[in-house]
């Protein structure tokens, strides 16, 4: 492959050829450009009544269509991913160096997966999609997407940020979690010429112990951010009249469920614990219906009459016993 995209020259002009070319049948080793041959160039014992092929140098497209990817193109997808592994978008695309990751994938899947060729190849599995494994390896070190990506905004007024030492232009604090933590490597210095391998080894050790802190650090930043923890701590200073008062059965259940909360995000919680709470207010309705239909009741008025009336009752017997 790698002579397929090697470099040819025109004979005549010696300039490059990127498209298709004239080579010569009778003289050895002879390639002249498309303008050179329309004008019957000569030069040595080359003649212009020579015979000739044309040679495509894999700049024309092999499906065609509106944006169609040329051979060389094609060669080179299947090249990358056969080097990388399906999945590894971002290297395929560096390999090829004209497409996107994403144009890349859509290309090998509609063309060598679902399309035509796909299902020459793949005959055997014709009833069958095929079992695609993703094999880009999972990022958990200190800069790694999860742990560098934007946080959640932090719901905080500039006194309470001021209070918390917040610094909303930096999006940093003025204290860090395990504030010794770069103490580990301030003063580390790695000479592989004169350290011996037992004090590399401690030296790498010391790198791992301040990498995992770091993580530590950022996944206490993402869980404040997550669940709006500097909210709720200063939620009883700063009382807002309009919002809803939690009666004490919610405030029993989020107590119980706070164990959950460290195995999902602030939306899937809430979600869980206003799906709980719905659900028991679902089974307290069933079981005021099927009391309703004990006593013989089928119509909401006949309902609505008999809670009247039973709150009557009570009023009566509450007079009588302070009567009493």
């Amino acid at each position: 492959m790698a002579d397929l995209f090697a470099k040819i020259s025109c004979t005549y002009c010696e300039e490059d050829i990127n498209g298709i070319r004239v080579q010569c049948s009778v003289c050895p080793d002879f390639d002249i450009c498309l303008q050179c041959f329309s004008v019957g160039a000569e030069i040595g014992q080359h003649k212009n009544d020579h015979s000739y092929r044309f040679v495509d140098h894999c700049t024309v497209s092999v499906f065609g269509g509106r944006g169609a990817w040329t051979g060389k193109e094609q060669l080179l997808l299947l090249d990358a991913v056969e080097l990388y592994g399906f999945g590894n978008w971002e290297l395929v695309s560096q390999h090829i160096e004209t497409r996107t990751a994403e144009e890349a994938k859509e290309e090998y899947i509609a063309r060598y997966l679902e399309g035509n060729i796909g299902k020459a190849t793949w005959a055997q599995l014709a009833n069958h999609r095929p079992v695609l494994v993703d094999h880009v390896p999972k990022d958990d070190g200190p800069l790694s997407p999860t742990v560098t990506c934007k946080l959640p905004p932090l719901d905080a007024t500039l006194e309470e940020a001021r209070l918390l030492g917040y610094k909303p232009h930096r999006d940093d604090y003025e204290r860090e979690f395990n504030m010794e933590a770069e103490q580990l490597v301030s003063t580390l210095q790695l000479d592989p010429d004169e350290d011996t391998q037992m004090e590399v080894a401690l030296k790498l050790a010391m790198i791992d112990m301040y990498t995992r802190r770091l993580r530590e650090r950022g996944r206490r930043k993402r869980i404040v951010r997550d669940y709006q923890l500097v909210a709720k701590y200063f939620a009883n200073i700063r009382k807002d009249p309009t919002k809803r008062l939690l009666s004490k059965e919610q405030r029993e259940l989020r107590d119980k469920m706070r164990v959950t909360a460290q195995f999902m995000s602030s939306g899937e919680h809430e979600r869980l614990i206003a799906s709980i709470e719905r659900e028991r207010e679902l089974r307290h309705r069933l079981t005021e219906l099927f009391r309703y239909r004990s006593l013989g009741l089928t119509q909401q008025d006949e309902i609505i009459h008999y809670e009247q009336h039973a709150a009557y009752e009570r009023q009566q017997q509450l007079k009588q016993s302070r009567s009493r």
